[in-house]
């Protein structure tokens, strides 16, 4: 069924329903080119939730999480770094990390010599990062009332950002305005309604598990976020994929609803790229996680895109 429905601003939004869930729904939307939910989710109420509930509330073990997760993720953001600094012909520059959580992002960054920023509206985020990891952030949003003010920058970086905000064309847009010439986009973001996960949501019939409104408002994948940058004349120079953990659970592991067994499984990916990376592979595993990204799999997809016109 095709719907219409106004924004905050009062633009329209045209696209077929998929999905109905917690008093939302998700439409595959004509305008913006990717899905998001209807009705839309009112600013001041957004960002009340990010900044006061979300960490405290919702996700209390994350930055806990995080700290034990650190060899891990430790990996994914040094080959960003190893892409950044490939680009830049190993002269570090400045990277702006949007949404930087507990920072380590950012940690990593300046241990490699690029001067790091960070921006967090979680307070208890920003505290780790600022109390226990020294870094440069600021405990506010990214609005288009500030965003001119935080300077130029060689990499703006997101890693799960753009599926939580309401407008994220114009956030990027704005990330764009403030690029350095040759300067590069960064986007880390879910890649739901990937063909794996419908096959396990067919599978055990669990009611499109990765839809969650009042955290997810969008849904990217990897040809979505593709036609965001085309609108924006930027090039996606870069694209990979993380393990496609919906493959667990068309082999029977499944993990939704069990946290216990999610956590198993997650440990799992975790040895699988520690052995690669330990056994001196680790250009064999990035180039099978690029094959993913091509074929549209993987829980995760990564993007790196510079204008067109360079």
């Amino acid at each position: 069924m095709i719907k219409k429905y106004k924004d905050n601003l009062g633009n329209n939004h045209i696209g077929e329903k998929i999905i109905s869930k917690d008093g939302y729904e998700v439409i595959e939307c004509e305008k913006c080119q990717f899905k998001h939910i209807v009705p839309f989710i009112e600013d001041k109420e957004q960002e009340q939730f990010y900044s006061e509930e979300f960490y405290q509330n919702e996700i209390n073990d994350y930055i806990e999480k995080a700290k034990s997760d650190i060899e891990w993720y430790s990996i994914e953001a040094n080959e960003k770094f190893d892409y950044f600094d490939n680009y830049f012909k190993n002269s570090p520059g400045v990277i702006f990390d949007i949404g930087s959580g507990p920072g380590y992002f950012l940690k990593i960054g300046s241990e490699r010599g690029w001067k790091m920023k960070g921006i967090e509206p979680g307070k208890p985020a920003f505290d780790y990062s600022i109390n226990h990891l020294n870094q440069d952030v600021e405990n506010q949003f990214f609005n288009k009332l500030n965003y001119k003010t935080f300077g130029k920058f060689d990499v703006i970086h997101f890693r799960n950002v753009l599926e939580h905000i309401t407008d994220p064309i114009n956030i990027l847009k704005m990330a764009k305005e403030i690029l350095k010439p040759n300067g590069l986009i960064c986007v880390t973001s879910p890649n739901d309604f990937n063909p794996l996960q419908l096959v396990a949501n067919e599978k055990y019939d669990n009611n499109f598990w990765w839809v969650l409104p009042k955290h997810h408002v969008n849904y990217f994948d990897t040809n979505s976020i593709e036609k965001v940058f085309t609108t924006l004349s930027m090039e996606i120079i870069h694209k990979t994929a993380s393990f496609p953990l919906e493959l667990f659970m068309m082999m029977g592991d499944n993990y939704i609803g069990n946290n216990n067994l999610g956590r198993e499984i997650h440990l799992k990916r975790v040895e699988l790229e520690k052995s690669f990376l330990n056994a001196g592979k680790a250009k064999l595993k990035n180039k099978i996680y690029e094959k993913f990204a091509d074929v549209g799999v993987g829980r995760e997809f990564t993007v790196i895109a510079k204008l067109k016109n360079e």
